[in-house]
Formats: C-alpha cells, structure tokens, sequence
C-alpha cells in the first residue's frame, strides 16, 4: 500500500492528463480520432504512465473503442490500487470505477525491452519518461517494433537542457569520426523528427528499420550520481562506419506524417 503522504507528494508528476500530453507531444486525441475514423479499435501505449490519468481520461472518452496499455519501470510508480485510487479522486470511468475497466498494465525497465510481441500499437507516446531511460536509440528501437505498419509514436525528448552544465545538457550524445552529431539531425537520417510541441520538442515517428542500426553504445552516465539536484540518463554513441555504409545502402521507412 502506497502511504497517502507519497502519493500526493508524486501526484504532480505521476498524474499528467492528455491536456499536458497537449502540450509536450501534440495532440494525442486528434492522433486516435483519426484512426478510429478508419476501424472500430485502436490499441494505444503509454510509456512511463505513472499514476494513469491521460491513460484513465481517454477510457472514460473512448470506452471499449481504445484498448490501452501502460508500462511503469516499478509497482509503486502506478500499479492497479493506484490507478483505481485516482480514478476515483478525479470521477473518471464513471461513478463506481472497477479494476476491470482499468488499462492493462505492465512493469520492467524498457532499457531491457517492451514486453508487447510485434505490430501491437496504433499508436505509443510518453510524456515525462524519456528523461529516465537508459539505452534511449535502443528504447525508439523497440517502440519501432511494437508499432503496426501505420502507427505513430510521440515521445518528449528535449534535445538540449539548458538549466544543466553544458557538459551534460546532451541526453543522447551522438559522435561520428570525432565529431558531434545533433540528436535532431541524426534523427533526420532515419526518418525520425525531432517536432516542437508548445512545450519543448518531442519524437514523432513511424517504423524505420535503419534507425539506431549504424551506432555503437558507448556509456551512460545516471546525472544524479554527478549531483543530487539533476536527473536523467545520459547516453553516448559513436557511429560505426561499417554498419553505417550497410545501413545507408537500404532506404529507410519514413513516416509520412514527419
């Protein structure tokens, strides 16, 4: 049972809705209308969804026409009590919520892999996670795979963090024959954008078999062991010039929204 005093404490951060999805990936019901437009059901994940409100907010919209996924790293970032909790606090999924009408919920590092078989989701998204994966190219890998052929990713990924020492304002650090490559026009190469949202920038993207298959990972470096005051997951790669000539030589699969 999670304490009271805990779960104010992280609700802040842990419950962002869709109007903050709004705000850090674009319009994420604009995303689901449009394919519910074309068939009766669209399969939607959340990575990093913490206490579930979005998730919550668009069952209460879309009912049974959504079948939504979410994935936190630990029980107590989000688990079913929780979710059930604040269903009830915010009346979403109707005057007497069960667990039967919750997301389906799953738990585990994505560093290490989405536990989801391939061409699962329409479309997956993330609000406030980025910032803690390890192994980011492998995590937009992964998401890659799990998408059908048509769907759509959006994950808030700030190139640059400005309120950290230069050194480290890089969360994914890209070098190519000595030289540092933006994560944004390295993203460009493969068919990733790097798109602004009102508040910062985030990933949006399709399948594309090319990304993250010509770098090697070379450290990661957890900011809070530098300084209690920072977070994230610094990660750094160089580009292999073998697997980048192999990889070049096949067109990669854009999407056609970016």
């Amino acid at each position: 049972m999670l304490r009271d005093a805990h779960y104010r404490e992280k609700l802040a951060h842990r419950g962002r809705g869709v109007s903050d999805l709004a705000r850090t990936v674009g319009g994420i019901v604009d995303e689901i209308d449009e394919r519910l437009a074309k068939r009766d059901t669209v399969r939607v994940l959340e990575l990093g969804c913490g206490y579930g409100t979005a998730l919550l907010e668009l069952a209460t919209r879309y009912g049974k026409r959504a079948e939504l996924h979410g994935m936190n790293h630990l029980p107590d970032d989000g688990n079913a009590d929780i979710l059930l909790r604040n269903a009830r606090e915010r009346g979403l999924l109707g005057a007497t919520p069960d667990v039967r009408d919750l997301p389906t919920l799953a738990f585990g590092d994505v560093a290490n892999g989405l536990p989801f078989p391939d061409d699962t989701f329409d479309l997956v998204y993330s609000q406030v996670a980025w910032l803690y994966f390890g192994a980011k190219l492998a995590v937009v890998r992964e998401v890659m795979r799990v998408l059908r052929a048509d769907g759509i990713a959006k994950i808030d990924a700030d190139e640059l963090r400005p309120q950290l020492p230069q050194e480290y304002r890089r969360l994914v650090e890209i070098w190519e024959n000595g030289m540092l490559v933006p994560f944004g026009a390295y993203a460009s190469r493969h068919g990733v954008a790097l798109t602004a949202a009102p508040d910062g920038t985030y990933l949006r993207f399709g399948k594309s078999p090319t990304f993250a298959a010509d770098v090697v990972p070379v450290a990661e470096i957890d900011l809070s062991e530098i300084c209690a005051d920072w977070d994230g997951v610094k990660c750094v790669y160089r580009i292999d010039a073998e697997a980048a000539r192999k990889t070049h030589a096949r067109p990669s699969r854009t999407d056609p929204g970016t």
